[in-house]
């Protein structure tokens, strides 16, 4: 699920400012002490499906979130598709800010082929419906997220397939919500999908995306060093290779999901991470649609909570000062109501 070099028009992240190894990996040199004056200029935010509750997010941090990243529910396609759950909670008079939600491209009965051939085209006006009754026809949607992992079922099989099963559920979702906005979103740490073709040979078309993005964790290997935060930023799947193929094709950058990891192969409490993840999120601010952290504290996840409990202390301090009210310009005034 995981995560500077030059990358043409964005993507230039200024990697010695407060960019040395500070120690946080255990008994370190620490370097230059990292900044503590921050602040956002973009449109930024973290989950809010239950059990994560944005208000108290928005409590500790000071300010208000300016994009909920959601999941639906995806075992049927009424679940996917027609319930207004989680959208109800986050309608404009309730959230004013931006929500972004993950979908799958079919339930796990379903299949590329039968998408491709236009099976589920009804099921996705369906969705557009939803999003606007809802109040969201302008929801950022991620559809199929994260699919070079084998951790999901709507991985390719048929790179060509899922491609014009992709197309197809964008023209669908279209036809009832023409604001939308598409999400093409891969993993960081992954540059080849589980049949072994490269991840960009999934790349739909320029007509059937608004936005690319890549979620980006702190783990496999988790970044201590510049060096190796750089390496990683750089892979195919990383996020300075993601921020510049969105420029170069006219998109909007996004990085819909990204934090620390205590799980197995993260960096546990690591605010280098943070810090190297502000820098990039400042260098490419005028390209960049938005960015949300992931905090989760169930065992069978990344465990990267920040709050309630605390179990990255000095992430937690590190984002704070970063991202948190020494903004004085945040865009999106989101906030629950």
């Amino acid at each position: 699920m995981v995560l500077v070099a030059v990358l043409g028009a964005v993507g230039l992240v200024a990697l010695g400012r407060g960019g040395g190894d500070d120690g946080s990996h255990g008994g370190g040199v620490a370097g230059p002490p990292a900044p503590q004056v921050g602040g956002v200029t973009w449109t930024s935010g973290a989950n809010a499906n239950p059990p994560q509750d944005l208000a108290a997010w928005e409590h500790w941090l000071g300010r208000r979130t300016d994009i909920a990243v959601v999941f639906t529910v995806r075992d049927t396609w009424r679940k996917i598709v027609a319930d207004d759950w989680p959208l109800s909670g986050l309608r404009p008079n309730a959230y004013a800010g931006k929500v972004s939600i993950a979908q799958p491209l079919f339930p796990k009965d379903g299949d590329e082929a039968a998408c491709a051939r236009g099976d589920y085209d009804a099921n996705w006006a369906t969705f557009g419906r939803t999003l606007v009754r809802n109040g969201r026809g302008d929801a950022y949607v991620r559809l199929g997220w994260e699919f070079n992992g084998n951790w999901f079922w709507w991985y390719p099989r048929d790179t060509a397939t899922w491609r014009t099963c992709f197309q197809r559920t964008v023209t669908a979702i279209r036809s009832t919500s023409p604001d939308v906005r598409i999400d093409w979103n891969i993993s960081a740490h992954r540059d080849s999908m589980p049949n072994g073709d490269n991840i960009w040979a999934a790349y739909p078309g320029d007509a059937f995306v608004d936005v690319v993005s890549v979620d980006a964790y702190d783990s496999y290997p988790p970044s201590f060093t510049r060096a190796t935060f750089d390496a990683q930023c750089t892979m195919a799947s990383g996020a300075c290779t993601v921020a510049r193929f969105a420029a170069e094709h006219g998109k909007k950058f996004a990085v819909p999901e990204w934090g620390v990891v205590r799980s197995a192969g993260g960096g546990a409490d690591n605010p280098f991470y943070v810090q190297k993840m502000y820098e990039l999120f400042q260098a490419n601010r005028a390209n960049l649609a938005y960015e949300a952290y992931f905090t989760a504290t169930d065992a069978g996840n990344v465990q990267s909570s920040l709050v309630d409990p605390p179990s990255n202390p000095r992430a937690a301090q590190r984002y704070r000062a970063l991202f948190g009210p020494s903004s004085s310009s945040s865009p999106g005034a989101g906030g629950v109501r």
